[in-house]
């Protein structure tokens, strides 16, 4: 018959063999299911009213609302200072979000476009206070219940992220740099390029490009 403490000791083992694999094929379950948002280009079709050829540079911030995790991340390259003309399209291909589903029930893509004149206006600690400021006023709405993504939560969260770029602006040394857009992506579910997000201001208008992989 054997060894009772034996035969417990080798079910424990075996359940436990089997727990850990689940957990193994959980997680790869969740990385095939997760993707990451990349900036692929821009297309300038207006320069802005500022002397000199742009400066652009951009702020992405995506947010899922079932859980709270949020991510920004601010884009320029030094090569597009005082070079970007009208009709140009530049080629960018920089990630700027990953770990996220990128279902367009449940998560936020912000895009905002600012354009640089004298010096970076915005620093690393304030480009995490204007995530912080958003992922404040996302888990407000979770708060409430919502679970899915509306156009009532996404014109907060513009005017949210249009407000605190706003004070990092005026609160900078150079008190240069000008806003020429923020708007929501409108993510289509799928893997590859995303719909354009065109950006008007500051005399200027310009068309992002996002895609998902």
């Amino acid at each position: 018959m054997g060894d009772p403490w034996a035969r417990g000791f080798d079910a424990s083992f075996r359940g436990q063999d089997v727990h850990e694999t689940l957990q193994t094929q959980t997680l790869n379950f969740l990385e095939k299911t997760m993707s990451k948002l990349i900036l692929k280009r821009f297309h300038c079709v207006t320069e802005t009213n500022e002397v000199g050829a742009d400066s652009p540079y951009f702020l992405t911030f995506v947010g899922d609302i079932t859980n709270g995790n949020t991510a920004m991340k601010l884009t320029r390259q030094g090569n597009w200072h005082n070079e970007v003309d009208e009709g140009e399209i530049w080629q960018v291909n920089a990630t700027v979000a990953d770990g996220f589903n990128f279902k367009p029930a449940t998560t936020l893509v912000l895009c905002a476009m600012i354009e640089e004149d004298e010096g970076l206006d915005i620093n690393n600690a304030e480009v995490e206070q204007i995530q912080a400021a958003l992922a404040q006023r996302l888990n407000q709405f979770r708060a409430t219940g919502a679970n899915v993504v509306k156009p009532i939560i996404t014109s907060s969260m513009v005017q949210t992220m249009r407000a605190r770029m706003m004070v990092s602006l005026l609160t900078s040394a150079g008190k240069n740099d000008d806003i020429v857009g923020v708007k929501a992506l409108k993510l289509n579910g799928n893997t590859g390029e995303q719909a354009l997000v065109s950006l008007v201001g500051d005399g200027g208008h310009y068309r992002v490009r996002y895609g998902v992989a």
